[in-house]
């Protein structure tokens, strides 16, 4: 996969994913599945050609936007349209985005469990997932800074990654279980 750009993955790992979505958010705008298509394809192809496209906050719903501007610039150059469609672009405004708070929460709280797993990893081990995973940066400059090969770097992420998950779903399962005593004695509690 070294042949993937930076771009490449970012569009696949948080655009791409939403391609349904954006797909059904056309549709809705101009109820014609090709041009719905069209649509998507040229917000995408506006993506690529950002400078800045790394600093999209919340690339979903800027690509929700894009499309919609789209859908309106080809009304306005439009000779014919019809005044159902032209108020519905008007009306429609791209929902929310941003989490909820209680997701906020629940989002942190993962977060500090994979930091917690993190910083009880061997040291190469745990210097390998953070170069890779949140750096962003490619096996080769993670093998480079680290002064190891590249299968050893895989090997690296592959064993941190398996401990990772290994970790939180103990750490899960252990936040169940205490939850269910929690709730258990609650009820024994109120049954008194």
């Amino acid at each position: 996969m070294t042949w993937l750009r930076d771009i490449d993955i970012w569009f696949a790992d948080h655009v791409f994913v939403f391609h349904e979505a954006h797909r059904r958010y056309a549709i809705r705008l101009v109820r014609q599945h090709q041009e719905a298509e069209e649509l998507v394809q040229e917000a995408y192809a506006r993506l690529f050609a950002l400078a800045d496209w790394a600093s999209v906050a919340n690339p979903h719903a800027f690509t929700l936007r894009i499309i919609r501007n789209l859908a309106i610039e080809r009304f306005r150059r439009a000779d014919v349209v019809r005044l159902d469609r032209s108020a519905l672009l008007h009306t429609l405004e791209v929902a929310d985005q941003d989490p909820t708070p209680d997701v906020v929460a629940m989002d942190r709280s993962e977060l500090n469990h994979v930091v917690k797993v993190m910083q009880d990893m061997p040291p190469r081990m745990r210097e390998a997932l953070y170069l890779r995973r949140i750096e962003g940066l490619p096996p080769a400059q993670v093998a480079e800074r680290m002064n190891i090969s590249v299968s050893t770097v895989e090997t690296h992420l592959t064993k941190a990654l398996r401990l990772l998950v290994q970790r939180l779903d103990r750490l899960d399962i252990q936040a169940k279980a205490e939850q269910a005593i929690t709730w258990g004695s609650r009820e024994r509690q109120e049954t008194i």
